[in-house]
Formats: C-alpha cells, structure tokens, sequence
C-alpha cells in the first residue's frame, strides 16, 4: 500500500507539464479566452486533470482486494 497514490502523482505532474504545453503551443491567441489565455490557470487545470486521469488509471491497474470472504 506504499504506492497507492503513485499513479495520482504521477499523473499530476504530467497532466501540470501537459497544461503548461497547452498554454504554451496552442493557448488563445487574442488574450480574451478566460482559461487558456494565462499558464497561471492553465497549470492547475492541466493538473487536476493528470490527478484525474492518473487515479482512474490506479483503479485499472491495481484492483483493491475483496476482503468479505477471509473476515469469517
């Protein structure tokens, strides 16, 4: 159970760079788009998404254990 939030971190942080490369490559080019037009907002939103994703990806990976059947 030490890595149980590894996939969630590392998602996080991948989803922070993927915000910031967002921002960054594709972004608004006229400045008038609330979200995508400064990195300060685009990075925690890339973020929460990365955080996201990566605990979804947990779930696939790493089934939790059915414990009802050894508690008799």
């Amino acid at each position: 159970m030490k890595y149980v939030r590894f996939f969630a971190w590392i998602g996080t942080g991948l989803g922070a760079v993927g915000g910031y490369l967002y921002w960054k490559e594709i972004g608004c080019i006229t400045g008038t788009c609330p979200l995508k037009s400064q990195w300060q907002t685009m990075i925690p939103i890339g973020a929460y998404f990365g955080f996201a994703i990566g605990d979804m990806v947990k779930g696939f990976v790493m089934p939790e254990k059915d414990d009802t059947e050894s508690s008799e």
